[in-house]
This record gives C-alpha cells, structure tokens and sequence, in this order.
C-alpha cells in the first residue's frame, strides 16, 4: 500500500472493510461509508462523523445486525496483515490492552470494571504487526475485546492461584489463534511487564513463534539450588558490556530527556513456577538483557528496562537490536497507520 493510499480515507475504508462478510453487500457498502466517515474526523462524536441524523441512524441499524459482529468486519484486514507477514524476513507482533472507558453511557450493557473499578466499560487486546527496522506498522493481525469479571468475594490467594481461567489468558489466546508462520518468517511476540507469564513463553513456544518482553517477576533460574537464584537480583549483578546515547520520550510522569545507559546481557534458564502444577516442570531457555541509567537528572526516575527473549542473543550487536526492536513497542502510540492515530 503506497502512502497516498494510507491517508486517502475512502481508500483505507475499502481496503479494511470492503471484503468483509456481512450476509448483504448493501451492509458491506454502508460499513465502507461509515468507516470513510470516521476516519476523516476520528476525534468528532458518531453524530458529527455521519453528518445527519439520518445517517446516525443507519449506523445503529447497521451495528445492530445478528451478522455485522467485530470478527465479521475485522477478519479481511486481519487476513491481510497475515499475508503481509509472511512476506517478511522478521516481523515484530506488538500486543498490548486498551481501556475504553464508557462510564458516561450509563444505560449499556455488557460492561465490566474499568479503571479504578468505578468505571464502565471494555478492554481491547490488540496484536499490531511492526517491522522492526523502520517502525512501520503494516497490519493489525488481531483483537479481541474482553470484559473485567471481579473477582469474587473473599477469594484467597491460594483460589486465585488454581482458577481455571484468569484475565491474563488473553495474552496466550491471541498467540494460539494467530498460531504458527512460514518458516521463511521469523515472528517475535512483543509486550510490555504485563507480558512476562510462563505460559506466554510456553505459548509462543507451542507455536514456533518468539518472544521479547519487558520483565517482571523476579523468577526462579536454573540451577535449581539452595539459594535459589533468582532472575532479576542475578541480572542486575552481570557488569556493563557497553554504553551508548539514548533517547528517553516522555510517558508516566517521566519527562523526555537525551541520556546515556548501558547495557549487559547473557543466557539465562527459566525454571517454571513453582506452585503451578499446569505449567509442567519443563525449564525455558532464552537471553536477559538489562538497560539501565546510571545518573538520571535530579528527580528522575532511572530508566531500566530488563528484557527476556526466546531469539538468539550472543553478540553485542544483537543485544543492542534488541533493545531497539522494543523500542517500537514503547514507542507504539506514536506511530500512526491508515491515517488513524493508534492507542496508547
């Protein structure tokens, strides 16, 4: 898709939604048109997107439809996406969550907790699918929305611990339906500290796909032995190989500055956890790579990021590509495709 094509809005409009199965191609038309509209004033309200009430109208209609669901409107661009990785030699799969807030609609239905558990609304788990070299997103290869159920009553850290089935799942759902690529393409599977569960690792395993996440318990590596070594405090040990300038942007309260970090990185083997019998006792292989900031500004947070990845991580060269690869995951919401902003 050449550039023109990516701003030009009608254009995106049919290239996303033009195929999609809808049961009637008038419905498929009005999607087209309802798209176009969104997306030459994504900030203005669906009344002023459609122009009339008449048209407002017609889009209630339309999303009211048995067959007009999400997967059905979605699936054309997200077989799309898939025919664009498999032209790749590497591509970057960046899943993170979306809060949508909907507190101020009182009177739908179907919602859960957002927020601080006082707000209404969704999740949305999204897969975007980034080249690693240049940052540009070529697809979004999957979604799926979800609703926050609280956890019951007086449940104990032990029933927590044994659900059948816990709001971290999404995470390994979306990498079991997007499955196993071509040979030919090598597929990492990218996310934020949300990202670091075994069972992710074992998933992307299962599917002959990669990982590269930022890391966040502090698990147990092997060997297993008293003391048990432990991921984090072991890394943070390892000395720094090399340095070099970085760009911090600002996100969180952190403000954006020019700094200098400096980077270790090494093999590491990570032993499953301990009380989770359904993880099975099979070790995991894979590469810690720490970045860190010696001498924020007074005030500062120290920037530090720890990455575990199932790719090959032997020389400097790699390490630092790495860091770069997760780069385009912090740096997402930046990014903008089909002439439409991406969440944060």
């Amino acid at each position: 898709m050449n550039t023109a094509e990516m701003l030009d809005p009608e254009s995106w409009a049919k290239r996303t939604f033009g195929r999609s199965q809808l049961k009637d191609l008038r419905r498929t038309a009005r999607a087209v048109k309802v798209a176009t509209r969104m997306a030459e004033n994504a900030s203005a309200s669906l009344p002023a997107q459609m122009q009339t009430w008449k048209e407002t109208i017609a889009v209630y209609r339309l999303l009211g439809e048995a067959d007009v669901t999400f997967e059905a409107l979605m699936q054309p661009h997200w077989q799309e996406t898939r025919e664009r990785i498999a032209a790749q030699p590497v591509v970057l799969l960046a899943q993170d969550t979306t809060e949508i807030d909907l507190s101020r609609h009182p009177h739908s239905t179907g919602l859960g907790q957002v927020g601080n558990e006082r707000g209404r609304g969704l999740y949305l788990q999204t897969v975007l699918a980034i080249l690693p070299h240049s940052g540009a997103v070529i697809g979004c290869a999957l979604q799926e929305p979800w609703v926050r159920v609280p956890a019951p009553a007086g449940e104990t850290r032990s029933q927590r611990r044994h659900r059948t089935q816990r709001e971290t799942d999404v995470w390994m759902r979306l990498v079991r339906r997007l499955g196993s690529f071509p040979a030919e393409t090598s597929v990492v599977h990218m996310g934020d500290r949300g990202a670091d569960l075994f069972p992710f690792f074992q998933a992307c395993q299962a599917t002959q796909t990669h990982f590269l996440v930022r890391a966040f318990e502090n698990r147990r590596i092997a060997p297993e032995e008293r003391p048990q070594r432990h991921l984090l405090d072991e890394v943070r040990t390892w000395p720094a190989t090399a340095s070099r300038p970085f760009q911090v942007s600002a996100s969180h309260g952190r403000t954006a500055r020019s700094t200098q970090v400096q980077l270790a990185f090494g093999p590491v083997t990570l032993l499953p956890p301990r009380f989770e019998k359904r993880y099975g006792t099979a070790s995991l292989v894979g590469w810690a790579i720490r970045v860190w900031e010696e001498q924020p500004p007074a005030g500062e947070e120290p920037l530090e990021w720890i990455l575990l990845t199932s790719v090959p991580t032997t020389t400097l060269e790699h390490a630092w590509e790495r860091v770069g690869w997760y780069e385009r995951r912090w740096r997402q919401g930046q990014l903008s495709w089909g002439g439409c902003r991406l969440p944060n």
